[in-house]
């Protein structure tokens, strides 16, 4: 099985996991937020570090993604923060970012950090598939 016993536990007690549904926060619409999308072709366990200077990829298990894209924009470099996030960040209060829809058949969920805040991005199937997530992060 390929996602890992602790990322399964994570997605149980964060009530921020999704299992091949749709969910959408309920305060999407809140006024003065930075609309993130991420997407990407997972085969595997990994995680996108946010903090308020970067955003970097940790892999996990399996495959790292392909076919990124951060905004609508290709991600080829998981190693370099996107253009999109290192004009922004430092404007964000990450301690209050939710995900407000994701798409995937297995597990999306995001955990606050001391810096910031963890995106984990799992899929235990076989086979890779396409997941989509969007997140609202309020300005300062």
């Amino acid at each position: 099985m390929k996602i890992s016993l602790h990322l399964a536990v994570l997605s149980l007690f964060l009530g921020g996991c999704c299992v091949g549904h749709q969910r959408v926060a309920p305060w999407a619409d809140e006024k003065n937020v930075k609309i993130v999308r991420l997407s990407a072709n997972v085969d595997g366990t990994g995680k996108f570090v946010f903090t308020s200077s970067s955003v970097r990829y940790q892999h996990l298990n399996w495959q790292p993604p392909t076919d990124v894209t951060f905004d609508g924009q290709p991600w080829e470099n998981l190693d370099q923060t996107p253009p999109a996030w290192t004009d922004n960040g430092r404007q964000l209060n990450l301690s209050r970012a939710r995900i407000v829809k994701r798409e995937g058949r297995d597990v999306i969920a995001l955990e606050h950090t001391a810096d910031g805040f963890d995106l984990y991005f799992a899929d235990s199937p076989g086979g890779a598939d396409r997941y989509e997530v969007t997140i609202a992060v309020p300005y300062r």
